[in-house]
């Protein structure tokens, strides 16, 4: 497939994905239907307790004084179908002190007892948006007849606590109402999304979506691609940009991503140092260079910060020392890799109170709540993590490539290790200022990760000329097991063929191709089978790397004859035949071939060295035939055996009454056996001379081609056939 084809394909699975992962959380939300069109409205609340409304109408906000005790506003006889209904869109401004919100409703479902769902505010003065998801709520069900908005003070400010809320409106259940959801709770910058404790979390986060993303476009369009490796490699490539290009967009879009900081900047040069230790091949620099700008991107994660610079400095070390040569190095990467996942355990126990912390180490906290913080405000670093691993196990290379790189595989568990020790030691993680570091301590953990899967990566066929490198395998190549399993899968080809089990040949021949693809019988057992399917295309590519070897078998000659006699290349066959086996196909081959470039005598030459005189009397009796020789016609249809009494004998006196008497004497018997036995094809055979001979070409043509298609014997006919076809 062209390469733009490809790219097309690609990005078409990543859109498509997508669009699929969309829908998905739009069926969790329970909106992909039509409903929610009358629900679509602004809620009128009405002052209940220390609540009043700032100005005359019915819209006016409503300003809560939470002060003197608990606030309430509500608004009576509704009708709304719970099911209609997504969340509830508040906007408020000028929230004084730590205030409560609670949102009570009753339905049809239980009309005596309330529900509620409640979240604190900080206290700010610019105006907000907050988004109670009511949908997966137990309670909220049937039909709501009335809702209730209250503020209590949640104590620890300073000021009196109040509220003033702007506008309350209903987010209806219909795709329209999930989008305007989604594009709050993901994208929103100053959206306060509340989930009630009783409900079922059915507002997934963005980065658990961005992965599923990644891992399910990688994984389809290495299925689309699985059976041609080098357009599966151009196509994962393409998708690796799509999903980084989607990934970078809904990061940089989420509401609470850290932005450019020092820290950022610092991440970023940590993963160029760590790359610049171990390039893709592409990079044409020495070892020294490499490292004198190793140096230099260290030096300015540490200017930018020393707490990305600690977590990198262990993995660069050992990416270091696994690029020295392995009997110069000390068991550093074994060692390293048992020891990697210590750290990480222990921080984890501790952490959990499963074991208790030296008094150098306590308090340890627990970092799962700040992953999940750094994994919602920069979703798009554990899609591509992930994206990357699928892409790695699903790569095509020999069988033969270094699928990890050691070394890289150490450091990036000791990089995970430094990052989360970070996290969880508070006496180091108040040094971090802003969500922006703890996003880039997982940098070089990600750069490191990509080094680990490099030698898989590196190792596929990226150009024609190291495709064909990769498919240079032949039989000299193999160990003798390999060999003898190779040999085995051959003869089952042979077998297989014999039978005529096709099915069973395609796997034996699968099996050979695995092995040695550019092996000499595997390149023979591809013509054989594709003879045997009929697929002359495959049949002539097999044949041009046979012809390339310099020493042709026997058998290499037969399948190639063969070939050759399917695609008229009768040159060829004569070429071929005198160093093929004269089998009885190969010898009429011939014969087919002769009689067609020089002529019936050299056809005659060749069918009459066989060692039966009956196999091919037919045959000789119609190459005499085209010689006008009598006798020797004579004497090959003896051998034949055919009874002058039959209606296919009678043909042949007559055929032979017409060269003595000529036409006319014959005319009448010729036409009378074309009428009692016209499935006979030497009868065809004797009326088209006879057309002939009258003077009506057009009519012997047909028939010569009828007589052929009855009695295949009679192929010495299409001599006749070019003769009168050139006449035409």
């Amino acid at each position: 497939m062209n390469p733009r084809a490809i790219t097309v394909v690609a990005v078409g699975v990543v859109a498509a994905v997508s669009l699929v992962a969309l829908v998905a959380q739009t069926a969790l939300l329970g909106a992909l239907g039509s409903g929610g069109k009358d629900s679509d409205a602004t809620l009128l609340f009405t002052p209940a307790i220390n609540a009043l409304m700032v100005g005359k109408d019915a819209s006016a906000p409503i300003k809560f004084d939470v002060s003197r005790g608990a606030a309430a506003a509500q608004v009576r006889g509704l009708n709304i179908p719970a099911r209609e209904v997504l969340a509830v869109r508040m906007a408020t401004e000028d929230v004084t002190g730590n205030v409560k919100l609670a949102l009570g409703w009753l339905s049809t479902q239980n009309l005596s007892r309330p529900a509620t769902a409640s979240a604190p505010m900080a206290a700010g003065a610019d105006p907000r948006i907050s988004v109670v998801v009511l949908s997966g709520h137990p309670r909220w069900r049937e039909n709501v007849t009335q809702i209730a908005l209250g503020f209590e003070n949640a104590g620890g400010g300073n000021a009196p606590p109040s509220a003033v809320v702007t506008r309350v409106e209903l987010l209806p259940a219909n795709p329209i109402g999930a989008l305007s959801l989604l594009s709050m709770a993901w994208f929103g910058t100053d959206s306060n999304i509340i989930t009630p404790d009783e409900s079922a979390h059915r507002l997934l986060p963005l980065a658990l979506w961005l992965a599923l993303i990644c891992m399910a476009s990688v994984a389809i369009t290495a299925l689309i691609f699985r059976r041609v490796p080098l357009d599966r490699a151009a196509a994962l490539k393409s998708s690796a940009v799509a999903l980084t290009l989607l990934t970078v967009a809904a990061t940089v879009l989420a509401n609470r991503w850290p932005g450019w900081s020092a820290p950022i900047g610092a991440g970023i040069a940590a993963v160029l140092g760590l790359l610049l230790i171990d390039p893709p091949r592409t990079v044409a620099l020495t070892f020294f260079q490499r490292m004198l700008l190793a140096l230099v991107a260290a030096g300015v994660c540490v200017v930018l910060s020393p707490l990305v610079a600690a977590v990198a400095l262990v993995p660069a070390l050992i990416l270091v020392l696994a690029l020295l040569p392995a009997s110069s190095r000390l068991p550093v990467i074994p060692v390293g890799g048992a020891l990697a996942a210590v750290p990480v355990l222990f921080i984890a126990a501790v952490s959990q109170g499963l074991v208790a912390a030296p008094a150098l180490l306590t308090p340890l906290t627990d970092p799962t709540r700040a992953l999940a913080n750094i994994a919602s405000s920069a979703g798009g670093l554990p899609g591509l993590a992930l994206g990357m691993l699928a892409m790695h196990q699903l790569w095509p290379s020999p069988a033969q490539t270094r699928r990890w790189s050691s070394g890289a595989a150490v450091a990036t568990l000791w990089a995970v290790a430094g990052a989360l020790f970070i996290l969880a030691v508070p006496k180091i993680a108040v040094t971090a200022r802003g969500g922006s570091t703890y996003v880039a301590l997982f940098f070089p953990a990600l750069a490191c990760l990509g080094l680990a899967l490099l030698p898989k990566f590196r190792e596929i066929a990226q150009s024609l000329a190291e495709t064909q490198v990769v498919e240079a395998k032949t039989e000299a190549d193999l160990s003798t097991q390999a060999l003898a399993l190779f040999e085995s899968h051959a003869e089952r080809v042979q077998r297989t063929l014999a039978r005529r089990e096709i099915g069973a040949a395609h796997a034996a021949l699968r099996q050979m191709q695995r092995i040695a693809p550019a092996a000499h019988a595997t390149r023979l057992a591809e013509l054989h089978l594709a003879l045997a399917d009929g697929d002359l295309a495959t049949a002539d590519k097999a044949a041009a790397h046979l012809n390339a070897s310099p020493l042709l078998t026997a058998t290499d000659r037969d399948a190639l004859l063969e070939l050759a006699h399917r695609q008229n290349q009768q040159q060829r066959v004569i070429e071929l035949a005198p160093e093929a086996s004269m089998t009885e196909p190969n010898r009429r081959a011939l014969a087919m071939a002769q009689l067609s470039v020089n002529g019936p005598n050299a056809a005659i030459a060749v069918l009459t060295d066989w060692h039966d005189d009956s196999r091919f009397s037919r045959e000789l009796a119609e190459l005499h035939l085209l010689n006008d020789d009598v006798a020797a016609t004579q004497q090959a249809l003896m051998n034949s055996g055919i009874s002058l009494t039959e209606p296919a004998g009678q043909a042949y006196i007559a055929r032979l009454g017409m060269r003595v008497q000529g036409p006319d004497a014959q005319a009448q018997g010729i036409n009378s056996l074309a009428t009692w036995h016209p499935q006979i094809g030497a009868i065809h055979a004797a009326q088209a001379e006879l057309l002939q001979q009258q003077g009506n070409p057009a009519g012997a043509r047909a028939r010569l081609m009828l007589a052929m298609q009855l009695d295949p014997a009679l192929w010495p006919l299409q001599h006749r056939l070019q003769s009168l076809q050139s006449s035409l």
